[in-house]
This record gives C-alpha cells, structure tokens and sequence, in this order.
C-alpha cells in the first residue's frame, strides 16, 4: 500500500485501519509487555539467587568474626565477604558492587551488607538495578555455660517462678524459653535478689520489690546443651531391687548405688551416707523422708522414666556431690529420654547446710523447690535444667559459677570452649 503526498500522522492512521497485515502488528505490540513481564520474572529471579548467597555468606562472616579475639573481627569478617562475594578490584573489574558494615559489640558483631544488583533484561526498560539487604548477627558465648537455671518449657505461663521472702543469690544468669507474652517469667520479691542477668523469651511479670537487672523479655531461647548426652545407665540393665525398697533407721546408715525398680523409700532420723556409684530409679519415686543429714560423694541420681520422680520431705540437709570422671562427668541428677512429653511433679524440700555440686539434668521435670535455711552456701558449682521451677525461699539460695576447685564438677557439654550462634 502506497500513500504519496500524505503525512505521516495521516498514513498510521490509514495503516492502524488497514485490515490487512493487522495481526502482524498487534503481535509485534502485544510482545513488548510480553518481554517486560518476561525481563521482570528472569531479574527478580536472579536477584533472588542473589539475595540468597549473600545472607549465606553474611551469617558465615558474623560467625566467623565472633570467633576472633578482640580487634581481629572487621578483618575476618570482610575477608571473608571479599572471598564470597567478590569485590571490584583491578584483576576483576566485573565484579559485584556491593557495601557493608560491620558492628563489633563485646557479645555479638553485626554484618548488614547492601547491593545493587545489575538486571539482564529490565534495564532496556530504565530499571538498571534492583536494591538488595540482608542483616546477620552472631552471639558470642562464654567459656561456661551462661545460665545457671535454664528452663525449657516452650509457651505456658510461669515456666519460671521465684517467691522470694529472703534472699536469691545468683553468680550467672536465667534463662527462660518460654514465649508466654504476660508472665513466661513471674516473681513475687520480697527480699534480696541478685543475678548478672534474666533472659526471657517471652514476657516478665514483676511483684514486690523491684529486681536488678530487670529481665530482658524477647531474648532468644536458648537450645538444651544435653539433649545429645547418653542415659547413664541401659534400659536393659538388671534390677538391684524388684519392688520398692524402704530402709528404715534410727542410727547412721548407708545406701548402695543400684537399679532400684519400683524406687527406693528413705525413713532415717541419723545420718544417710550414699556410696559412690549411680543410683537408678526405675517406675518408682526417691523418697527422702529424714530430718537427718545425706551425703555423697562422686554420686548421679537417674531417674529413668516418668514413674521416677525425686520426692525430699521432711527437712532433710543434703551435701551431695557428682561424679567428676568418666562420660557423666559432672552429673549429678539425670532425667531419662522416657519421660519425654511428660511433667513429672519432682517436690524439693532442702534445710540449712544443703549443697548441690554439679548439673541437674531434669529436662521434663516440673519441679517445686521450697528452701529454708541457707542453700549451696558451701557448694562449688550449681546448676539447673528443667522444663518448670517454682523456686520457694524462705531462706537464702545460692547459684554458684564454677570456682577453679569447682571446675571438675561442670560437666564438658556446659564448659566447652567459647563458641557463637546466630540470633539474627
């Protein structure tokens, strides 16, 4: 079709009415939304990609700038995005531009890294680049384990919970997972009470008088650092007694390690002495009813299943000890794997003068710890891991950090060297 001595307005529009080679053109235009919706899927995808590796190699350069001594951190921390990500150098001109900074805390170093990442196809549509973010932040963690009360339970309402009309006293910190907005962490203070700090997952409820340091709610949980730990003793092994055992007596006695099927009953108003060993208590309670003083040394109670609980009454005073050799190191009560998904009811009622050396391994364990007179005033090292505590003072309680005589009771999963984890 020719349109001589016509404008150019005049022949598009003779050629947009012209029925003929019409779909030609409708398909030429139809494409052009077509290879923008293309160039948008193919961009996004690779920013995508893209986002992907860097938030990979920010949290590797957080971890591994937490892990250096104090001064080192931007280097590790840059070298090793510079090997990861690639930056702009003379023998490498192509590559990514991209900027970062580094916060170095005295617990946790930072990495927020920023790019604009070039597009393939959507920058003959005037969008060159697209922005990317990404943030990571590694916690450091002390030598030791920082918690001396750790509490596992993961949602319900005081998960951790202290009436305190005396004296709290603790060396390290507490730790609660639970993620109950109000009161994961609730306690009625009447008295003294001292900690380095309270982390909360959740919410704090406070009563009486205020507490120093105020809990930290939102904190990160903190996983078990004994869940991988063996059971002491197989599920296999042969019965000491077959049925409950109750020893009743009126003078100084003492007891042997075993596998107590059906627990084990204690009626004594003199001394209790329990020989070194592990004491098994399989679908049966420990049962402590004495006035009398109980003591052992290079002792672990495990209490295997949901049937076994520790059950002190009366107001007995205990000094016991763990073992500070072999694969138990340091364990000085043990709760095993078949009462998972229970809540075991453990009752503790400890006097003047009682210690506890070494962990309290009760991880499914709702335990009601009621403490008159002085509580591991003399011990070493405490420390504790259940699922629920109710911790009662009439008295004054003590948690202690391990001294350097106390060290061979920490056992090695709680005193690993220092180590990171990632919190953001």
């Amino acid at each position: 079709m020719i349109f001589p001595r016509l404008p150019i307005t005049r022949r598009a529009l003779i050629l947009l009415r012209c029925r003929s080679g019409n779909f030609g053109l409708m398909t030429a235009l139809a494409i052009i939304p077509l290879m923008i919706a293309l160039g948008i899927a193919v961009d996004f995808a690779a920013a995508l990609n893209r986002k992907a590796a860097m938030q990979n190699a920010a949290d590797a350069a957080a971890l591994a700038a937490a892990v250096e001594p104090a001064g080192g951190e931007e280097t590790a921390a840059l070298n090793f995005l510079d090997a990861h990500l690639g930056s702009i150098t003379a023998n490498n001109p192509e590559a990514p531009d991209w900027e970062h900074q580094i916060t170095v805390a005295r617990d946790s170093v930072a990495v927020e890294i920023d790019e604009n990442h070039s597009t393939a196809i959507m920058h003959m549509f005037g969008f060159k680049t697209i922005p990317i973010s990404v943030f990571a932040k590694a916690a450091r963690t002390s030598g030791r384990n920082s918690a001396c009360i750790l509490i596992l339970e993961p949602g319900k309402a005081d998960a951790l919970k202290i009436v305190n009309a005396n004296s709290v006293t603790s060396e390290c910190g507490f730790q609660v997972n639970s993620s109950h907005a109000q009161r994961a962490f609730y306690i009625e203070n009447q008295g003294k009470f001292s900690a380095p700090s309270i982390a909360v997952h959740g919410g704090s409820k406070l009563s009486g008088k205020v507490i120093s340091p105020s809990p930290v709610d939102g904190s990160p949980t903190v996983p078990d650092p004994l869940a991988g730990m063996a059971e002491p003793v197989a599920r296999t092994a042969a019965c000491t007694s077959q049925s409950l055992k109750t020893i009743n007596s009126d003078g100084k006695t003492s007891i042997g390690p075993g596998v107590y099927c059906g627990g084990l009953t204690v009626n004594a108003s003199d001394d209790v002495t329990l020989k070194p060993g592990i004491y098994t208590f399989r679908g049966g309670a420990l049962t402590l009813n004495t006035s009398a003083k109980v003591i052992g040394k290079d002792v672990l109670f495990y209490f295997e299943d949901q049937q076994s609980p520790l059950m002190l009454n009366g107001a007995a005073i205990l000094q016991i000890s763990a073992p500070t050799t072999g694969e138990h190191a340091g364990i000085l009560m043990f709760q095993g794997r078949k009462a998972k998904d229970s809540n075991v009811q453990f009752r503790v009622n400890t006097s003047a003068g009682s210690f506890y050396n070494g962990a309290i391994y009760l991880p499914y364990a709702v335990i009601d710890w009621n403490v008159s007179g002085s509580l591991n005033a003399e011990s070493s090292y405490t420390t504790l891991i259940a699922k629920v505590l109710n911790l009662y003072v009439s008295g004054t309680a003590f948690f202690h950090k391990p001294t350097e005589a106390g060290g061979a009771f920490v056992p090695a999963a709680l005193s690993d060297g220092a180590g990171v984890r990632l919190v953001e």
